[in-house]
């Protein structure tokens, strides 16, 4: 099993490091195996290097169902091409759809089966001619699409999709956002060995785990007593969603008794310890949590 943490080409995330072995000796403090990079530009100070990249995630479009095909296809090519050229040993992609008016309404547009059927036409378009480089492992959100909720449509996916090396990646705050009356990583933790029981034939199939936790249900709650009116003008809506989904999916460490056991029982090939930090001080504190909740 390699842990890894996630990494964006990104100003926030490439600012925190004066050049490649800072990042190196960074990550290495934590015992971690390198990197799942998501590459949202160019890497133009070459921090990364090939041996660093573990994992890819795709720079994923929540609200992509109306767009074009080709343009889909070309946008999500550059990221196969990246984890090819690193070498990447699996690329992650979200298997979700909801646009920003969706995610303030909480209106559902479409079904879990539509966008599920929808995403996997897509990715077998998309992985045609690949060579089993990767895994292509597929991610889990709160909205419609693969959420982990039901047993059927997980499985639905996966047997739909032509790729030899496919396979699932189960982020644990993504899921612990299906359920917004969950209140303590306990209760969390009882919910997740609940999903995993109901998917115990489909756990080999998880070969990846986002790694994190995200208990916003009392601020969910609250939310949905006061509904804001999508704002009309596209970067007015654009920042309202933003503003709320960063409330509702918090990325922080997963601690609590039985963490450790959670992951042997599903038994991955990866693990990323996902964190959203706004510095490289609060990295390492989150980090260092996540990391002594393994041992």
């Amino acid at each position: 099993m390699k842990i890894t943490m996630n990494f964006s080409i990104s100003d926030d995330d490439t600012g925190r490091y004066r050049n490649s072995a800072d990042l190196r000796g960074f990550y290495r403090q934590f015992w971690l195996s390198g990197l799942e990079v998501m590459p949202l530009c160019e890497d133009s100070q070459g921090l990364i290097k090939p041996d660093m990249t573990v994992g890819v995630h795709a720079c994923c479009l929540t609200d992509w169902m109306h767009l074009d095909q080709e343009w889909l296809l070309s946008h999500y090519r550059k990221d196969l091409e990246y984890a090819k050229a690193t070498q990447a040993e699996y690329v992650v992609f979200h298997v979700t759809q909801a646009g920003y008016a969706e995610s303030l309404t909480y209106q559902k547009t479409h079904s879990d089966e539509e966008v599920v059927d929808t995403a996997a036409a897509f990715i077998n378009r998309l992985l045609d001619g690949c060579d089993d480089e990767f895994y292509f492992l597929m991610e889990n959100l709160w909205y419609p699409g693969l959420t982990f909720e039901d047993p059927a449509i997980t499985r639905h996916l996966l047997d739909q999709i032509h790729y030899s090396k496919k396979g699932l990646m189960l982020d644990t705050g993504h899921f612990m956002n299906t359920n917004p009356d969950l209140r303590t990583p306990e209760d969390a933790l009882v919910f997740l060995n609940r999903m995993l029981d109901a998917h115990e034939d489909l756990i080999p199939m998880i070969k990846g785990i986002h790694l994190n936790q995200s208990l916003s249900g009392s601020y969910v709650r609250e939310f949905q007593k006061h509904l804001q009116t999508p704002a009309e003008d596209p970067n007015e809506l654009a920042t309202q969603a933003f503003l709320h989904i960063f409330q509702v999916d918090q990325h922080r460490p997963f601690v609590t008794d039985g963490v450790r056991e959670l992951v042997r029982r599903i038994d991955p090939l990866f693990v990323t310890l996902e964190y959203i930090s706004q510095d490289r001080e609060e990295h390492t504190r989150l980090l260092r949590e996540g990391v002594a909740a393994l041992d």
